[in-house]
């Protein structure tokens, strides 16, 4: 009897060390994490609102850079093209309305008649405000790209996603009938988590 108390005894001794031993390897675990750099979803939409594509630079997606730049430089390319284009119909229909014999319009003399240019200038207006609207959009997508992508930052994906269609039959309820159809079926395989040492 005296034996199963002692062995007891010493079972529970060495399972409170066991526990304690556990206990301090998940605390370095966690003073390890908590010390580790964490990536900012808040710094990069504010380097991305500052300069478009510096919060992609910041999420390490170089290759969208060229893409942010592209997608509001064109449309700014355009817009800026309009403008000018505005000036041009405008300027030329104020020399023609002007009542000043000084001052002619040679540049569209013959070529447009007063309301032409009046259509020219509408439709040209038109299409500055919209593509300096399309201007804005590409820039606020270019912050909310950096801010989505900055909080998928340690989102995990597998490498190991795979999806199947087979064919199957379904057995109608009511009727004897036999209905092809399509199984469609998903695998996601968990990957197991890295060892921090």
């Amino acid at each position: 009897m005296k034996l199963i108390y002692i062995l007891l005894l010493l079972t529970a001794l060495q399972l409170s060390g066991f526990s304690q031993e556990l206990k301090s390897k998940s605390d370095t675990i966690a003073l390890i994490t908590d010390s580790l750099p964490r990536h900012s979803p808040r710094t990069a939409t504010l380097l991305s609102l500052a300069v478009p594509g510096l919060g992609q630079a910041y999420n390490k997606k170089y290759w969208k850079i060229p893409l942010v730049y592209a997608a509001i430089g064109a449309p700014l390319y355009f817009a800026l093209e309009q403008q000018r284009q505005f000036n041009d119909f405008k300027q030329a229909y104020v020399k023609r309305i002007d009542n000043d014999p000084t001052t002619t319009d040679n540049k569209y003399a013959g070529v447009y008649t007063d309301q032409n240019l009046i259509s020219l200038i509408d439709n040209t207006r038109k299409n500055r405000d919209l593509l300096f609207v399309l201007t804005g959009l590409t820039y606020a997508l270019n912050v909310l790209d950096a801010a989505v992508d900055a909080h998928l930052y340690y989102f995990d994906v597998s490498d190991d996603l795979s999806a199947s269609l087979k064919p199957s039959f379904q057995l109608s309820p009511n009727q004897s009938l036999v209905i092809p159809s399509l199984t469609l079926s998903l695998k996601f395989v968990k990957k197991p988590h890295r060892n921090l040492f």
